[in-house]
Protein backbone atom coordinates (compact mmCIF):
# COMPACT_ATOMS: atom_id res chain seq x y z
CA UNK A 1 0.00 0.00 0.00
CA UNK A 2 2.85 2.40 0.83
CA UNK A 3 4.49 1.66 -2.52
CA UNK A 4 1.26 2.39 -4.38
CA UNK A 5 0.80 5.64 -2.49
CA UNK A 6 4.41 6.62 -3.22
CA UNK A 7 3.96 5.87 -6.93
CA UNK A 8 0.76 7.91 -7.06
CA UNK A 9 2.50 10.85 -5.39
CA UNK A 10 5.48 10.65 -7.76
CA UNK A 11 3.48 10.51 -11.00
CA UNK A 12 2.64 14.24 -11.11
CA UNK A 13 6.27 15.11 -10.40
CA UNK A 14 7.50 12.82 -13.19
CA UNK A 15 4.92 14.23 -15.59
CA UNK A 16 5.99 17.78 -14.79
CA UNK A 17 9.68 16.96 -15.30
CA UNK A 18 9.00 15.37 -18.70
CA UNK A 19 6.55 17.94 -19.99
CA UNK A 20 7.70 20.49 -22.54
CA UNK A 21 5.37 23.30 -21.54
CA UNK A 22 8.19 25.83 -21.39
CA UNK A 23 9.48 25.01 -24.87
CA UNK A 24 8.22 27.72 -27.17
CA UNK A 25 9.59 27.07 -30.64
CA UNK A 26 10.41 30.21 -32.58
CA UNK A 27 11.00 30.40 -36.34
CA UNK A 28 13.24 33.09 -37.81
CA UNK A 29 14.67 33.94 -41.22
CA UNK A 30 18.40 33.55 -41.67
CA UNK A 31 20.10 36.82 -42.59
CA UNK A 32 22.61 36.85 -45.47
CA UNK A 33 26.04 38.53 -45.07
CA UNK A 34 24.40 41.42 -43.26
CA UNK A 35 24.27 41.79 -39.52
CA UNK A 36 23.23 44.72 -37.38
CA UNK A 37 24.51 44.23 -33.84
CA UNK A 38 22.71 47.18 -32.29
CA UNK A 39 19.82 46.56 -29.88
CA UNK A 40 19.07 43.17 -28.36
CA UNK A 41 16.91 41.82 -25.56
CA UNK A 42 16.82 38.74 -23.37
CA UNK A 43 16.27 35.55 -25.40
CA UNK A 44 17.02 37.16 -28.78
CA UNK A 45 18.59 34.81 -31.32
CA UNK A 46 20.02 35.79 -34.71
CA UNK A 47 21.34 33.45 -37.40
CA UNK A 48 23.50 34.93 -40.13
CA UNK A 49 24.91 33.25 -43.25
CA UNK A 50 28.44 34.54 -43.81
CA UNK A 51 30.16 33.91 -47.13
CA UNK A 52 33.81 32.85 -46.81
CA UNK A 53 33.70 33.22 -43.02
CA UNK A 54 35.98 30.40 -41.88
CA UNK A 55 39.18 29.92 -43.91
CA UNK A 56 37.28 30.75 -47.08
CA UNK A 57 34.35 28.43 -46.26
CA UNK A 58 30.77 29.56 -45.81
CA UNK A 59 29.35 29.41 -42.28
CA UNK A 60 26.30 30.18 -40.19
CA UNK A 61 26.78 32.37 -37.13
CA UNK A 62 24.31 31.88 -34.27
CA UNK A 63 24.24 34.86 -31.93
CA UNK A 64 22.07 34.51 -28.81
CA UNK A 65 21.37 36.82 -25.88
CA UNK A 66 20.41 36.02 -22.29
CA UNK A 67 20.24 37.71 -18.91
CA UNK A 68 22.79 36.77 -16.27
CA UNK A 69 23.19 38.57 -12.95
CA UNK A 70 21.18 41.57 -14.19
CA UNK A 71 23.42 41.88 -17.25
CA UNK A 72 22.59 41.04 -20.86
CA UNK A 73 25.18 38.53 -22.10
CA UNK A 74 25.64 36.98 -25.50
CA UNK A 75 27.21 33.89 -26.95
CA UNK A 76 28.17 33.16 -30.54
CA UNK A 77 28.77 29.83 -32.24
CA UNK A 78 29.48 29.11 -35.88
CA UNK A 79 28.72 26.15 -38.09
CA UNK A 80 30.61 25.67 -41.37
CA UNK A 81 28.64 23.76 -44.00
CA UNK A 82 28.15 23.58 -47.74
CA UNK A 83 24.37 23.29 -47.39
CA UNK A 84 22.20 26.36 -47.87
CA UNK A 85 19.46 27.14 -45.34
CA UNK A 86 17.02 30.03 -45.24
CA UNK A 87 15.22 29.57 -41.92
CA UNK A 88 15.92 28.49 -38.36
CA UNK A 89 13.72 27.22 -35.57
CA UNK A 90 14.86 27.10 -31.97
CA UNK A 91 13.72 26.88 -28.39
CA UNK A 92 15.48 27.64 -25.13
CA UNK A 93 16.33 24.56 -23.05
CA UNK A 94 18.10 26.44 -20.23
CA UNK A 95 18.74 30.07 -19.39
CA UNK A 96 21.85 30.04 -21.59
CA UNK A 97 21.33 27.32 -24.23
CA UNK A 98 19.08 26.50 -27.16
CA UNK A 99 18.24 23.61 -29.42
CA UNK A 100 18.28 24.92 -32.97
CA UNK A 101 17.55 23.57 -36.44
CA UNK A 102 18.68 25.31 -39.62
CA UNK A 103 16.63 24.25 -42.63
CA UNK A 104 15.75 24.96 -46.23
CA UNK A 105 12.06 25.89 -46.33
CA UNK A 106 11.83 24.94 -50.02
CA UNK A 107 13.70 21.65 -49.72
CA UNK A 108 14.35 18.88 -47.28
CA UNK A 109 17.85 19.61 -45.96
CA UNK A 110 18.38 20.54 -42.33
CA UNK A 111 20.88 20.37 -39.49
CA UNK A 112 20.09 20.33 -35.76
CA UNK A 113 22.42 21.12 -32.87
CA UNK A 114 22.53 22.84 -29.52
CA UNK A 115 24.25 26.12 -28.82
CA UNK A 116 25.16 27.31 -25.35
CA UNK A 117 26.81 30.18 -23.57
CA UNK A 118 28.23 30.60 -20.09
CA UNK A 119 26.59 32.68 -17.37
CA UNK A 120 29.62 34.99 -17.22
CA UNK A 121 29.55 35.53 -21.00
CA UNK A 122 33.12 34.30 -21.49
CA UNK A 123 32.48 31.11 -23.43
CA UNK A 124 30.21 29.24 -25.77
CA UNK A 125 29.69 25.69 -26.99
CA UNK A 126 28.10 23.84 -29.87
CA UNK A 127 27.20 20.17 -30.06
CA UNK A 128 25.15 17.48 -31.74
CA UNK A 129 21.66 16.66 -30.56
CA UNK A 130 21.31 13.05 -29.50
Amino acid sequence: MKKLLLILLCLPILYHCNSNKNEKEIIIDIKKDNYNDSIHFNKDVNVIFLKEFWFGDDAYLVDMYFNSSDTLRNAKVSLATEDIYDQARYYWITDTSINITLYDSKGDSSVSFYAAGTMDGRGSAIGDLE
